[in-house]
C-alpha cells in the first residue's frame, strides 16, 4: 500500500508547480499592464488613480498567491520531514 503522506506531498508538489506556472504568467501579465499604463498616459474618463489602482489590486492578488505558493512549499516540507521521522 502506497504511503498517503508521500500521496498527498506529490499531489501538492504538482498543484504548486500548476500555481507557480499560472503566478508567473500573471506576474508577466502585470508587468505589460503596468508598462501600457506607462506608455500611455490616462486621459478622458481614464485617471491615474484609477490605474494606480487597478494595478495595485492586481499585485496584491499576486502577493497572496505568492504566500500560498509559500505556505504549500513549506507543508511539502513538513511532510517530508513527518515521512522521514516515522519511517525510522
Amino acid at each position: 500500500m502506497a504511503n498517503p503522506q508521500m500521496t498527498a506531498a506529490r499531489f501538492l508538489s504538482r498543484s504548486l508547480e500548476d500555481e507557480q506556472r499560472r503566478f508567473t504568467q500573471e506576474a508577466e501579465l502585470l508587468a505589460e499592464h503596468a508598462a501600457r499604463i506607462a506608455a500611455n498616459p490616462p486621459t478622458g474618463k481614464r485617471t491615474a488613480s484609477g490605474d494606480l489602482t487597478r494595478l495595485i489590486q492586481e499585485a496584491a492578488l499576486l502577493l497572496k498567491r505568492a504566500v500560498t505558493i509559500e505556505a504549500g512549499s513549506e507543508a511539502i516540507g513538513l511532510m517530508g520531514v513527518e515521512t522521514a521521522t516515522t519511517e525510522k
